[in-house]
């Protein structure tokens, strides 16, 4: 099988310009950049640029997937919408923070080190990710620490040695007990385990949504001058101007002050409980529905039996099929009635009052219907 890396690139904040295209095209006879980013794919040759260089000069976010396992998530934001102190507590081996002039580049990167068995192609993976940027400049920092807990309890459960289990947890944001459908495929993707998300989610706070705001009351407080700033700025689309005035207005987002004092082994136990639990309750699930199923072969038995011989009588493959899977339901019943030698008695009748019909013979020996 051939390599597959697949590299999209996106434009948010403003549009490529024509001589940016032209310069990102040519970095592939396979690729023509659009005003809205770029798509590279390799099967056998990689990227040639740097891709935290190509970000910050040109694009606001990147995905990356490799069909051994690696998977990269890249954001640009601009440097007044971004708490360094506060991002920078959830960096691990996994997520790091690269601080420029004017932008922060915030880039996760996680090396799957199984076989690769369950890559996917990267088509549409970044246009479902792509809110979290807009998450991140709101400050919602809940991608962050999803991969700060991935990180460090998958190496406190396979003793990696890279994170101390009596470390304390980072700050929790809130909302984890209701993840969006961007941070739903941002688990998926990166493959984070759902029991250790619901034993961190077991202390986080609810999402707090921005105040209402009336903005006519506001906009009337605002100056002659103020007003023309901020119309001036739109009329120049200005990046991220919304962002901007909503901040004037009632400032950045409230963060949680709940300060955790679990330390990383604490989730771990819990997450490990909580796993538990769920096997046990969908074990008890499947027991429950296979005792509905047998409870209802049991009341149309003698039914059953009449359809396996009709079927045999027709003397084709597809009527052997469907009596070799009726076959297998009453064996089911049999066996937890403990009546499996009369099942049998019966199965090897049939074969004997069939022995010409090779194909029948043939699909009871496959079932394995006389093995108990």
């Amino acid at each position: 099988m051939s390599e597959y890396q697949f590299y999209e690139f996106k434009a948010i904040d403003k549009p490529l310009t024509p001589k940016e295209k032209e310069v990102v095209s040519s970095w592939s006879s396979r690729t023509t950049a659009k005003n809205s980013g770029a798509i590279f794919i390799y099967h056998y040759s990689d990227f040639p640029k740097d891709e935290l260089e190509v970000v910050k000069q040109y694009f606001d976010a990147m995905f990356y997937i490799a069909n051994w396992g690696s998977k990269r998530l890249i954001f640009k934001i601009p440097k007044e919408f971004i708490d360094k102190k506060k991002v920078r507590q959830y960096c691990v081996e996994g997520l790091k923070i690269i601080d420029y002039k004017d932008s922060v580049l915030i880039d996760f990167w996680i090396e799957d080190d199984g076989e690769g068995n369950d890559w996917i192609e990267g088509e549409g993976i970044l246009a479902s990710l792509i809110t979290l940027r807009q998450d991140i400049i709101s400050g919602d920092y809940r991608s962050l620490y999803l991969i700060w807990l991935k990180v460090s309890t998958e190496d406190v459960v396979n003793d990696y040695g890279n994170v101390n289990s009596e470390s304390e947890e980072s700050v929790i944001p809130e909302g984890l007990n209701e993840l969006s459908g961007s941070l739903l495929d941002f688990v998926e993707i990166f493959d984070i385990d759902k029991d250790t998300i619901s034993a961190a989610a077991e202390v986080s706070e609810p999402l707090k949504t921005m105040e209402e705001i009336d903005y006519s009351i506001e906009l009337a407080k605002l100056t002659d001058k103020e007003k023309n700033d901020w119309l001036m700025r739109l009329i120049g689309n200005e990046p991220l101007l919304s962002e901007k005035i909503k901040r004037h207005f009632s400032g950045a987002k409230a963060q949680s002050k709940h300060t955790s004092k679990r330390t990383i082994a604490n989730i771990v136990k819990n997450s490990l409980s909580l796993k538990e639990e769920r096997k046990a309750r969908n074990k008890k699930q499947r027991e429950e529905q296979f005792l509905v199923k047998l409870k209802k072969i049991e009341g149309k038995k003698d039914v059953l039996w009449g359809q396996v011989y009709s079927l045999i009588k027709q003397k084709q493959a597809k009527a052997y099929d469907e009596a070799i899977q009726i076959l297998l339901s009453l064996k089911e019943l049999a066996v937890f009635k403990q009546d499996f030698v009369s099942f049998a008695e019966k199965v090897e009748f049939i074969k004997q009052q069939n022995r010409n019909l090779t194909g029948l013979k043939r699909r009871i020996d496959s079932a394995k219907l006389l093995n108990n």
